[in-house]
């Protein structure tokens, strides 16, 4: 699984859309700074869902 920044806390589990063509949807465990804060993290027509490690709930599908 990936993650935002090694120094970070992640706080969400993000699932991104995959390439077209594939099933593999990329996984990334991210911090609220950066999802947020950093256009890559935060697109919102590129997210398929965004579930909270704290809560373990799911914010977005």
């Amino acid at each position: 699984m990936n993650i935002c920044e090694e120094r970070h806390t992640p706080k969400y589990k993000v699932t991104y859309k995959g390439v077209k063509g594939r099933n593999y949807n990329p996984e990334w465990l991210v911090c609220s700074t950066c999802l947020s804060g950093k256009t890559c993290f935060g697109d919102k027509e590129q997210i398929l869902s965004i579930i909270s490690l704290m809560e373990n709930e799911v914010i977005s599908r």
